[in-house]
């Protein structure tokens, strides 16, 4: 599915998908425009060549998935046909997909000084938000610029990531009551996973974060010096998300540490306990012992000295449980 919104040079506005109408875009001079491809056919995909004239590596890494963040310069050394660009990768949080595949959505750029394009294979819920807000006020939007655009693309993006940690906080904080309160081996499967999200997530914010930081740098040629401060408003954005995925990689290693110190003071209890059974029993099993031996004397023989064995015994646990008692060991 395509979707184009044009600014032409005499002023006139334009929604068409049309090739025809994209080309006139962009071989008019004072034109600028956005043109968003989602889940694009093979024969829509051909104009990133045809049209464009983007480099082959570069139309190859926008058509597959499992790109890492990263922006490449396509200005020194422009395709003769073609006008100077850059090409950039985006990663775009979703919490559902995030929850059922531990992975986040694509989004491919390539930027120009008067065109923005942008591919993406899954719908991203960032693009529809400003690509509707495009369809209400496409001039004043494309009027702002097409950094601006790119701005407000990034700038939703960042905003679809609150969620995923909210969730990660609210898992890592019944995590930590599980390991305190029922330090079961499920607990530390859960560790186990919620540490694997987070360092996806880390893998994926860190190098994003990067690609900002170029933008508001002045690295990119198409950003204007207007526009970097809004820029580096998304950057703190991405400053803000990497600290709290640090923080709350701190947390599940510490939930860790607690499942670790519920098992130690599991055990320790299971060893007290045998070992106070097996302390109270002692001096029965001496008595009983004792009494057991072979006597020939009619004095062990009496049910008197039996009755007092008994006795003996039933005070010495009586006393033991007291003296534990008394030293709060039960």
């Amino acid at each position: 599915m395509l979707k184009a919104f044009i600014k032409r040079g005499d002023g006139k506005v334009s929604i068409s998908t049309d090739e025809k109408s994209v080309a006139d875009a962009l071989h008019d001079e004072n034109a600028i425009f956005w043109l968003d491809m989602e889940n694009a056919t093979d024969g829509e995909l051909k104009c990133l060549s045809d049209l464009f004239h983007f480099h082959p590596l570069a139309i190859e890494d926008s058509i597959k998935y499992a790109q890492r963040p990263k922006i490449e310069d396509y200005t020194r050394e422009p395709n003769e046909k073609g006008r100077p660009y850059v090409y950039m990768v985006f990663h775009g949080p979703d919490l559902e997909t995030f929850k059922q595949k531990l992975r986040t959505k694509e989004l491919d750029v390539f930027m120009s000084d008067r065109y923005l394009v942008t591919i993406h294979e899954e719908h991203f819920k960032s693009i529809e938000e400003v690509s509707a807000r495009c369809e209400h006020e496409t001039q004043m939007m494309l009027d702002r610029g097409i950094d601006m655009i790119l701005q407000s693309i990034l700038d939703h993006i960042t905003d679809y990531y609150m969620p995923i940690l909210d969730y990660v906080e609210s898992a890592i904080d019944d995590i930590e009551d599980e390991a305190t309160e029922n330090a079961t081996p499920d607990v530390l499967r859960k560790i186990s996973m919620k540490k694997r999200e987070l360092l996806d997530l880390r893998r994926i914010v860190n190098p994003q974060r990067e690609v900002v930081a170029q933008l508001t740098r002045g690295e990119v040629p198409f950003i204007r010096e207007s526009s970097r401060v809004w820029f580096r408003d998304v950057q703190d954005h991405y400053n803000r998300i990497v600290e709290m995925v640090e923080l709350y990689r701190d947390l599940i290693m510490g939930a860790r540490d607690i499942y670790l110190s519920s098992i130690s003071n599991h055990l320790n209890q299971i060893m007290k306990t045998l070992t106070i059974l097996s302390v109270i029993g002692l001096p029965l099993t001496i008595v009983t012992g004792f009494f057991g031996m072979n006597f020939e004397e009619p004095l062990f023989h009496s049910h008197w000295v039996f009755l007092g064995a008994l006795g003996f015994m039933a005070c010495a646990v009586t006393f033991m449980l007291y003296l534990f008692w008394r030293k709060k060991w039960i």
